[in-house]
């Protein structure tokens, strides 16, 4: 199967695989809440602040939407994964673990729409966790809950793709035909996978961010013109607003959630890993 370093989904069954993706989505948010403030402010053209109060609004269930986001990848990812390999003992192909992410972060589109929403109209108006349900609702019904659901899939398709795609097969490059240390790789494949993921997918995250800001629709109604909408007034730099605080929380991301996943699945199931 290789190196346990690149093989954990697929020595893990599903269940184990999401608590994995929880407990690695969870450390993830708690690290970069700032980052995801700063990029939702800007691309929301709202002022910027340092207030701590601000800055973590909204982190009990970005970290639900995180947490529960990155379980549900860890899951249908490697459940691809092993349905690639089938029987076979043998490593995964690289577009077979590129493949698995992308495939595994689209269909994940569904809950992340959903928590999303929640956390940036939490963001924006404040409010408890348990009252902006049904103050979102309260706008449109609950079909408002999927607004932005197209962008979202796109998203994190591509995102999942990078982080357990990209990530594992540029680090492991590096590492056994490169030379590189373990951290040293590691990092550089996070760096080239995030940076391609942030701008590939940006532009469609800032669709989905103003989309879900304006639930009801005063300025931005459909996918379409919400990105006309964007380009008509700003430009078609306005798509990349916020994309240094984006960027630099990928990156991140998906140097700590790998290694999160490393570290941690040995320590949570100790006897899939005892050889």
């Amino acid at each position: 199967m290789g190196d346990d370093r690149y093989a954990v989904l697929q020595k893990l069954s599903g269940t184990q695989n999401c608590v994995l993706g929880m407990a690695a989505g969870c450390i993830e948010v708690m690290i970069n809440q700032p980052q995801l403030y700063f990029k939702n402010a800007r691309q929301q053209n709202i002022p910027l602040t340092l207030q701590p109060r601000v800055l973590y609004r909204g982190l009990t269930i970005s970290a639900l939407n995180m947490g529960g986001l990155t379980g549900v990848q860890f899951w249908l990812s490697g459940s691809f994964q092993k349905m690639f390999l089938g029987n076979d003992n043998r490593q995964l192909t690289m577009s077979e673990e590129i493949g698995a992410g992308f495939l595994g972060g689209f269909l994940s589109g569904l809950p992340c729409c959903v928590w999303e929403l929640l956390m940036i109209q939490q963001q924006r108006h404040g409010g408890s966790l348990f009252s902006t349900p049904g103050r979102i609702m309260g706008v449109k019904g609950s079909k408002v809950l999927l607004r932005g659901l197209t962008t979202a899939s796109a998203r994190e398709g591509i995102f999942t793709m990078g982080y357990l795609g990209i990530a594992p097969v540029v680090q492991r490059k590096l590492i056994e035909e490169h030379g590189f240390g373990t951290f040293a790789g590691s990092f550089t494949g996070a760096v080239i996978a995030g940076v391609f993921a942030s701008a590939v997918t940006h532009p469609l995250d800032t669709v989905k961010t103003c989309m879900q800001g304006d639930i009801e629709e005063i300025k931005y109604s459909t996918v379409t013109n919400t990105y006309k909408s964007i380009v008509n007034e700003e430009g078609y730099t306005a798509l990349f607003k916020g994309f240094p605080w984006r960027v630099s929380r990928m990156i991140c991301a998906m140097f700590i959630i790998n290694e999160s996943k490393v570290y941690l699945a040995p320590k949570i199931f100790p006897e899939t890993f005892k050889d």
